[in-house]
């Protein structure tokens, strides 16, 4: 809530703001891929700005991208697509990008394990969409430092992506985001926005997997609930001190390669 006083003594409570949340782009075969930038943010030295656009793509699969999607995409400037689903996932949903290479956008695929898509909902099921971020974090922190090199281009644009771009792609998100000093809250609310746009999906999703499994399977586990990444950042900094300290002790990342993401994002590079 925001309190304003009027020249004449009285007060008035507004609501305050909604925090800035991306918005998708207008593609056919995809309907997640959002741009990282347009977010305020505050550098190490307390000088603010908005991160830029044309930078970095979050998104779900591209397996039903279009060719008129991928001209789009190529005209916003893609140079790389880095793909964090696992080879089971890919056996089924193979990308385009690694289906038919394009001149002049290079492909990556680094498998990143969430529980759920990565392994076909077989074995045991996390109890919260917060566990399967903890355990992505404490776990696979190898190929996170991974993902974040495959990043670094010295221009264009980076377009990094799951199965629906919410879990794993929503943790590289949030590194990536408090990496350029964007707040929580925003870092909190373009999480759980994206229940406004796959919200159908996901909700068909659970169906399938619980007449697959014989079993209902947790609502909470197919929803972008906000609650899910404010318990994941309290751990990433409880634990590690934040995604910095995170980053370099425990993805092995090179300090220079994470304040060349930083200033890339904060338009600076």
């Amino acid at each position: 809530m925001v309190t304003l006083t009027s020249p004449a003594g009285g007060v008035r409570i507004m609501p305050a703001p909604k925090p800035y949340t991306s918005q998708p782009l207008p593609l056919v075969g995809v309907r997640n891929t959002r741009d990282l930038g347009g977010f305020p943010f505050m550098d190490e030295q307390g000088r603010s700005g908005t991160t830029a656009r044309g930078v970095f793509l979050r998104s779900g699969s591209l397996t039903r991208l279009t060719l008129r999607d991928r001209d789009e995409l190529e005209a916003y400037g893609l140079v790389r697509v880095v793909d964090v689903r696992s080879n089971f996932e890919l056996r089924f949903l193979s990308d385009p990008y690694a289906r038919r290479p394009h001149p002049g956008v290079s492909y990556a695929h680094i498998p990143l394990m969430d529980q759920l898509n990565s392994n076909g909902f077989a074995g045991l099921l996390p109890e919260s969409m917060f566990a399967s971020y903890r355990d992505l974090l404490d776990g696979d922190a190898p190929n996170v430092g991974r993902v974040m090199a495959a990043l670094d281009v010295p221009e264009g644009c980076v377009l990094f992506h799951c199965r629906v771009g919410k879990d794993r792609t929503g943790v590289i998100c949030m590194l990536l985001l408090e990496l350029a000093g964007v707040p929580r809250a925003n870092i909190v609310a373009d999480y759980a926005v994206t229940q406004n746009y796959m919200g159908g999906f996901l909700r068909l999703q659970r169906a399938a997997v619980s007449v697959a499994l014989r079993r209902r399977v947790p609502r909470c586990l197919f929803e972008a609930n906000p609650r899910e990444m404010e318990r994941t950042i309290d751990h990433l900094h409880g634990r590690y001190g934040g995604a910095r300290r995170y980053l370099v002790e425990q993805a092995g990342c090179d300090p220079a390669l994470l304040d060349r993401l930083a200033a890339r994002l904060r338009g600076r590079a």
